[in-house]
Formats: C-alpha cells, structure tokens, sequence
C-alpha cells in the first residue's frame, strides 16, 4: 500500500507492473484532470482488469473541514444512481505516518472530452444543446430528489461519453453527457462544511444566491444549468471580466439571452436565469422542455433568419395541424367583414365614379357587340352640388 500519492505526472517511461498500487488495487497512470480540491488519475483495477478513473485528494489530517467535505462527496456518490451520473465504483483512505489521511475515489471511466474541452471549438447546435441540457437536467433531477445540491455546474463538470456523443446519429437511450464532480454538494438542509458567509463554486457560474452566501436550494443548480447551456448556445460564457464583476453582474440583472437565438431555447434559458430562485423552473421541467425540443429539432442552427423579427419570437408556436390548416384557409384579413362605417362626401364621389364608369364600360360593349338598341344605364340620384356634378360627367360619356 502507498503511504502517500505523488502529485507528479506519471512518468511513461517507467514499467506499469513496476508501479505501486494504491489500494493494493490500482494502478495510476496519466492525469486526467487536476484541480484546487483534487487530481484525477487514469487508473487500471488490476483485480477486475479494467480501466476506471481514480480521483485522488490532498493528505489531510482528522477533524478539518477538507476531510469532513472528501467524506461527503463519498457518502453523497455512493447515494446516487442515474446514467447521466458519473458511477462512483470504490472508494478507500491512505493513512500517512504523521497521521494525515489521503481520501480517494474510483469511478467509471468516461471516455470523452469536457464539455469545456468541446466549447473551445465553438457553439453548439440546438440538438447538441438540448440534448447536453436534457442529460444534465435529468442527473440533476435525480440529485434534487434527494435533497442534495450540487454547488458546481460549469463545462468543466460535464463529461461527453464519447468525442461523438452530440451528434443526432447517437443510438438513442444513451447519455450524451454525465454529470461528475460532487465535491463541493450538500444535502439541502445539511450543516456548512464552510465558513458562514464564503462561496464555493465557480465565479463565471454561480447563482445569485451563492454570489450573496445566502441559503441555496435546488434552484441554483438550474440556474448555473442555465449559464452553460446558454453559453453551449452562443459560445461564449454570460459573465465575464474580473471577479468582482462577475459577482456584480449576476446581482444587478439576469444574464443577456439573445433575441435572435432560437425562440424556444431562448425562452427556456431566460427562465432558467431569473433572479428570484422560486421562479425558476424545476429540474425535471427543464428536462422535459428539452426533450420537446429534441423532439422537434433536426439540426438547425441555434440563430434565427436574419428577416424574422424579435416580434415574432413572442408569437406562440403552433403544431403541424395548426400550420398546415392555416396555410389551406384565407387569412382573417383577406376575410370581408361587414362591419358599420360613417360614409364620408370624398367616398361617395370615389363610389359614385365607379359606378359611372362601370356603366359605361357596360354600354360600350353593349353597342360593340349587337345591332340592338342601346339602353343607356340609370345611375343613383345624389342631391346637392355633388349630384350636379356627376350628372355632368354622365351626360358628357353618354354615346
């Protein structure tokens, strides 16, 4: 058993079957991952033969808040099952000499990228955003129902199954995504590992609530669920700028949801993004609203045309039979009304005139096309200087 686990790099020169075993089980091989709290190791079960990721912690001693929280997030994985998740396999503790105690975890070995890793190369489709935010949402939903808070949901935290895992050809029923990291989640009603008042989490995607220090709830892991797929959306995160100022943004107003992104995304992510938690959707609507989405998507980009307007984007959208029904009836305008109207003097000159002319266009075909007599027309009566004046122009146009 080792003593304590090298923070190194794994040297690749050195002989696997010669390295030691931590946990007389597993082999370290190269760093996956590393950050503030912890380091991820590729890993090899040489008891199972397979290959697993083993997240390793500093050494710390009994009774600080950094083993208390190491504890937690085993209790907390060994809690939760959902294919969105990231499966916790094992976990142990490597006791040093001086008496400190080295925390570790076994978990499954996701093959893809970070969703930060695939953002660097752009923004996603709508079916690739759905469905990262269908997945997510569905683990989350999970998570929430049992009470516990994740505290983290950033790009980094969401691991795509496989370098291919966003596109539509996907075999369905499979996660696109899982959900990973659980280092800093707390049961929902559970005592702080922290100092009254300090934040954990990520600047760039904290809630309003978290940025304050006040109580959190499920609300916050939408929120921040929110800020990702948003950015997923435009490619580029909601906050920025130097920590004070993100901390500042996010109490000032909701982040900016562009109005030419998608309408249906783009009304999701301003409700998932409200200040006020409870007015923010559940986990679990969230999901569904996603899945409709995906249900209906087939690949289009997330921008609208250019030619349709921000007002159309609050029209509510209608089913197939609605469109098609619409498209095979007149429209109300094209519809004639009968509705009252005050006629006024030009409109009954323009009406009168009409009527001249059409009679005698009338007459003259008349008289054009057989030997009979010609009947000129009657016209209405109008009295005053109007009437005076078209009887004129008829005398004037009779043959």
């Amino acid at each position: 058993m080792l003593d304590r686990v090298n923070e190194s790099p794994v040297d690749s020169s050195e002989d696997p079957d010669e390295r030691p075993l931590l946990g007389d089980r597993y082999r370290l091989d190269a760093v996956l991952g590393r950050g503030g709290m912890a380091t991820v190791h590729q890993a090899h079960d040489v008891l199972l033969e397979r290959d697993v990721a083993v997240k390793v912690f500093p050494a710390v001693h009994d009774g600080t808040d950094d083993l208390l929280r190491n504890r937690a997030e085993i209790r907390v994985l060994a809690t939760l099952s959902h294919p969105g998740l990231v499966t916790l396999h094992d976990a142990g503790t490597v006791h040093g000499d001086d008496g400190s105690e080295q925390v570790y975890l076994v978990m499954e070995l996701v093959e893809g990228p970070t969703l930060a890793e695939r953002l660097r190369k752009g923004a996603l489709d709508v079916d690739q955003t759905a469905r990262v935010g269908r997945d997510v949402a569905e683990a989350l939903a999970t998570v929430h129902e049992r009470d516990i808070i994740h505290r983290d949901i950033k790009p980094a935290n969401i691991l795509l199954t496989s370098a291919d895992s966003l596109d539509a050809t996907r075999r369905r029923g499979e996660p696109a995504v899982k959900l990973a990291d659980f280092g800093i989640a707390r049961l929902a009603d559970a005592t702080r590992l922290t100092m009254t008042g300090m934040t954990l989490g990520t600047m760039s995607y904290l809630s309003p609530e978290q940025a304050t220090g006040t109580e959190l709830g499920p609300a916050s892991d939408v929120y921040g669920l929110g800020l990702v797929l948003l950015e997923c959306a435009t490619g580029r995160p909601a906050f920025t700028g130097t920590m004070a100022e993100m901390a500042t943004a996010r109490l000032v107003s909701p982040p900016d949801v562009p109005v030419d992104l998608d309408p249906r995304l783009g009304d999701l992510l301003t409700r998932m993004t409200r200040m006020a938690p409870q007015e923010r959707p559940d986990a679990h609507e969230v999901a569904q609203d996603l899945a409709a989405i995906l249900a209906g998507a087939s690949g289009e980009t997330l921008v609208m045309p250019a030619a349709e307007s921000a007002a159309a984007r609050s029209l509510p959208p209608q089913n197939p039979a609605t469109e098609i029904l619409a498209a095979e009836s007149p429209s109300p305008e094209s519809i004639p009304v009968a509705t009252p109207r005050r006629w006024t003097r030009p409109a009954l000159v323009g009406g009168a005139l009409v009527l001249l002319v059409g009679g005698t266009l009338l007459v003259g075909q008349l008289a054009s096309g057989a030997g009979d007599p010609v009947v000129p027309p009657s016209y209405p009566a109008v009295e005053g200087p109007v009437g005076e004046s078209l009887t004129q122009l008829q005398e004037s146009v009779e043959p």
